[in-house]
This record gives structure tokens, sequence and C-alpha cells, in this order.
């Protein structure tokens, strides 16, 4: 019956510490969830960054190919004005251009969690809180049992020695 006591609290406990270090330890179910929330947020920020690359590409690339693009810039900038003849010039570099903006620097938050020390504390509890239960509920039955008097109703019957 002792054994009997201990395996089951022991199970409770290693029950309660499996499913706390399942749903929410480190590396559990409510941390993995939270791991792809920031996947997809980042994988969001790489695609629109991606976007305004391949914008930069095809700019840089009518830049160099295009006088009608040269042009257009050249006027948006105040260079020329209308009559005036473009003649490119490899290598020149316009440092008033607007810069696009990336976006703010992103950082991965904190992933909250139960520690691996505090799952194993609440298992040892609960094993040592049904443990004492159960030998609680043991003693108090002893108690009971030793305290229990018969009563016989009916016909008294006297225990006399027959001739």
């Amino acid at each position: 019956m002792k054994r009997l006591k201990i395996l089951s609290a022991a199970l409770a406990g290693t029950l309660i510490y499996v499913l706390l270090s399942v749903m929410a330890g480190q590396d559990g179910i409510f941390a993995e969830k939270q791991l792809k929330e920031q996947k997809r947020i980042l994988s969001a920020r790489a695609a629109k960054i991606q976007i305004i690359n391949e914008s930069l590409k095809l700019e840089k690339t009518a830049l160099e190919k295009d006088y009608d693009v040269i042009e257009g810039l050249a006027r948006k900038m105040g260079y020329v004005s209308s009559g005036d003849k473009i003649v490119k010039i490899n290598g020149l570099y316009f440092s008033d251009v607007s810069v696009l903006d990336a976006g703010t620097p992103l950082k991965s938050a904190e992933i909250e969690y139960i520690p691996e020390w505090l799952c194993k504390a609440l298992g040892l509890f609960v094993f040592i809180f049904l443990y004492i239960y159960l030998l609680g509920n043991e003693i108090r039955y002893i108690i009971i049992r030793k305290n229990r008097k018969t009563f016989v109703g009916g016909i008294p019957v006297y225990d006399m020695p027959q001739i």
C-alpha cells in the first residue's frame, strides 16, 4: 500500500512537470507560437526591403542606360531647364538623391516562458503534497478503525463455558 502511495504521488508530480514543460517551458508550445509570430513579422519586413531593393535596381539600370530618365532626374533636381541639351558623363555621383527608408531596425522580442527550475519545483511540490495527503488519509483510516466499537443488536450473547 505504501508503494502505491509513493508511485501515485510520483506519477502526479511527474505529470505536472511534463505538462508545464511541454506547454509553457522554454521549448514548449507557447514559446513556439511566439517565435512563429516573430518569424512572420521578420518575413514581412524582409519582403518589404526586397521590394525596395528591386525598385532601386530598376532605377539604377534606367539611370545608366535611358537618357529620358536621366533628363527627368536632372529636371527634377533643377540642373536642367527646358531647351537645354543633356550630356551624360560617366562616374558622376549625385549626392542630393533622396534616400528611401527601409524602416527602423527590428530586434527580436524576449520570449516568455516558465523556467525549467520552476517546472521541477512545482512537480516536486505536487508530489510532496499528494504523498502527505495520501499518508494522512491512511492515518485517519487507521485511527477510525481502532476507535470503532462494534455493537450487536438483539439478544445479548454471553461467553459461558458449556457443561
